[in-house]
């Protein structure tokens, strides 16, 4: 019977002058008969009650042994001395009525949760428990507290305000303070449906929402990269030892060459011997005339590489902003042509100081790239002494018949061609500034070279 009243109370939906009647059976042996009443009528000694059930039932007053409060709804309010007034007549009901205990003292149990809630103001301990179990009960309907700058989906705020709901119900006599911490999520329901978005705490309409993200990303963008500096790379196109070397043997052979032609014509006229003097001017006009061979070429400035376009060092700016800035990932395939990358080497590129004992060499002042599908070329341009100098490096590889990448690197100053043990020096050089500039890209560490196209550079992940 204790469940099918529970089942009652919880489904029915009961009024505030719901009543729990007992009734004697008119039997000796059977127990007294418990019923939910929401009216009775009195007449001529006869009580007509009105059961929740719907049932109707006509019984004698003196049948009627108690009349019980139910506990009321969470969302009806009730006063302490009302709930205390509830406890003593059920705990007066109990003592009549040992048949009922069980039932009855379930019905006190429901009154002391209610009045629990509902502690005097002259009881502190009371106070307390209430409190904390109000407190206890916000966390659990709110684990977070709301954020003004946060963003929520519509299905977490109508979540959050049904769990709020649920609260106020069961803390009735704290309602004003559960509807104030509904307020904030109320809000964030009503701006939503009216088709706003949140911008740091501020609603705005969608056009406006755009146009103060643009000009937020576009302030941390610019603020970003005015922070990032590449770091400096090598200011020295050609050593200065390379270079000394280059002239002493330049003036050893210029020397040797004027020795040998004198010591040619010495012979002719002097000694008469037009074979042997004849041999030694043809050497010295040989080493002076390949000396000035290569100091042509050296001078020589080559073919310009053919690059497409202007390029647009923005393509490079908005890759690095958006890894190193924003901490986005890679796309798993970039396509870098090589016009942007000009572009950008022009626009960021910096070189070191040259040091005190770096004063006579062959200084750098830029690069340009040039791919292809069988390699790239490299200008490094620099100067000496006001002459420009190219020194260019091509890189070509293919593959073996075994499936190999076969590689080849070679070197020219001007057009003089270059020592492979120059070549390799200078090539290995450059590779080394260009490994220190990708340290500005936290995830260049997992990239690699897929292929080259004419004009680009594919990179993908590894």
């Amino acid at each position: 019977m204790g469940l099918l009243l529970a089942l009652a109370l919880g489904a029915t939906g009961l009024l505030a002058e719901t009543k729990l009647f007992i009734l004697d059976s008119g039997k000796q042996e059977s127990p007294p008969e418990m019923i939910l009443v929401e009216s009775e009528q009195s007449k001529g000694g006869k009580v007509f009650l009105q059961e929740v059930a719907g049932t109707q039932r006509e019984v004698e007053e003196s049948r009627i042994l108690a009349r019980l409060p139910v506990v009321p709804r969470p969302e009806d309010g009730v006063s302490r001395e009302t709930a205390v007034a509830a406890i003593n007549a059920l705990l007066e009901a109990k003592t009549k009525e040992p048949a009922l205990e069980k039932i009855l003292q379930e019905e006190v149990e429901k009154w002391k949760a209610r009045l629990d809630k509902l502690p005097s103001a002259e009881d502190p301990e009371a106070l307390a428990k209430a409190e904390a179990a109000f407190v206890g009960a916000v966390a659990k309907a709110m684990p977070k507290a709301y954020d003004p700058v946060g963003e929520y989906s519509a299905d977490q705020i109508q979540k959050q305000i049904a769990a709020l709901e649920g609260l106020k119900k069961e803390f009735s006599v704290r309602a004003e303070e559960v509807n104030r911490l509904m307020e904030s999520w109320k809000l964030e329901e009503k701006e939503q449906a009216t088709g706003k978005k949140k911008f740091e705490g501020r609603w705005l309409s969608p056009d406006e929402w755009e146009k103060e993200k643009w000009a937020r990303e576009k302030a941390a963008r610019e603020a970003f990269l005015a922070k990032i500096q590449l770091p400096e790379v090598s200011p020295v196109l050609i050593g200065q030892g390379i270079l000394l070397t280059a002239l002493v043997g330049g003036a050893i052979t210029a020397l040797l060459g004027a020795s040998f032609f004198f010591h040619g014509i010495i012979e002719i006229f002097r000694h008469r011997a037009w074979w042997k003097g004849t041999a030694w001017a043809v050497a010295g006009v040989l080493a002076i005339g390949l000396l000035g061979r290569a100091a042509g070429l050296l001078l020589a400035i080559p073919e310009p590489l053919p690059l497409a376009g202007n390029g647009n060092p923005e393509v490079l700016e908005e890759i690095l902003w958006r890894q190193a800035g924003q901490n986005q990932a890679l796309p798993a395939e970039i396509r870098v042509a090589g016009g942007d990358l000009n572009a950008w080497w022009q626009k960021r590129l910096r070189f070191a100081p040259l040091a005190v004992t770096e004063i006579v060499v062959l200084s750098t002042d830029g690069w340009k790239i040039q791919f292809s599908e069988s390699g790239l070329k490299l200008d490094r341009i620099g100067h000496l002494l006001g002459h420009n100098f190219i020194l260019r490096h091509e890189l070509t590889f293919n593959r073996s018949e075994k499936g190999e990448d076969v590689y080849r690197v070679e070197a020219t100053l001007g057009r003089l061609s270059l020592p492979p043990s120059l070549v390799l020096h200078s090539w290995e050089a450059w590779v080394r500034d260009v490994a220190k500039i990708a340290t500005i890209l936290p995830g260049a560490e997992g990239q690699g070279v897929e292929r080259l196209e004419k004009g680009a550079v594919v990179i993908t992940k590894k």
